[in-house]
């Protein structure tokens, strides 16, 4: 299951995903009037997925051949999936990352801040934030790319075994189980709880 910004997305006991939610957003022209735009990011295809990611207005999924396939809004190219077979994939607001069967990490779509700019190397899990994107090597230590006005991709030494990014703040857990986060704090979403 993933929830992104306008849909949630499941993948069924069949393998065939299910998405809810809004298929449509409000976009404002340049006269000043909002108009429904229809974004299509719960059409999800048929046929049986391995796993599901629901990013800003486009969804991607892993069919069980490896591919990838998206759909949803395509206005940075977020949606245009490179070909091969890939082991985890994570949707953002504009731009898309895959851990490739080799681990190592593609990304696609907009890299204004170079959360695009995957660096070299094995790894194990990948999740794209807002502006950065955080992976956890196969050695355990978590490296992040991309904007980093609020710390957000300051990731700390050590050893983890997940890393999950969100807008402007990242979290992970440690191989002990303890939760660190790094990055903004002003609404306390760095604060995670003792273990």
């Amino acid at each position: 299951m993933s929830a992104g910004f306008y849909q949630t997305c499941g993948i069924r006991s069949t393998g065939a995903i299910e998405c809810w939610g809004s298929n449509s957003v409000y976009l404002i022209g340049a006269d000043g009037e909002a108009e429904v735009i229809s974004t299509g990011q719960t059409d999800a295809p048929a046929g049986a997925f391995r796993a599901v990611s629901a990013g800003n207005i486009h969804t991607c999924g892993i069919r069980e051949n490896g591919a990838i396939e998206c759909w949803g809004r395509n206005s940075y190219e977020q949606a245009d999936a490179p070909t091969g077979s890939f082991s985890a994939v994570t949707a953002s607001a504009w731009h898309t990352c895959a851990i490739r069967e080799s681990g190592a990490i593609e990304c696609w779509g907009w890299n204004g801040n170079g959360e695009a700019d995957a660096p070299p190397g094995s790894f194990t899990a990948v999740s794209a934030g807002v502006f950065h994107t955080c992976g956890l090597r196969s050695d355990g230590a978590i490296e992040c790319w991309g904007g980093n006005d609020h710390g957000q991709s300051d990731a700390p030494d050590g050893s983890f075994r997940a890393v999950s990014a969100g807008s402007i703040h990242t979290c992970g857990i440690r191989e002990s189980g303890a939760i660190e986060c790094w990055g903004n704090n002003e609404r306390g979403q760095t604060d995670a709880p003792a273990p």
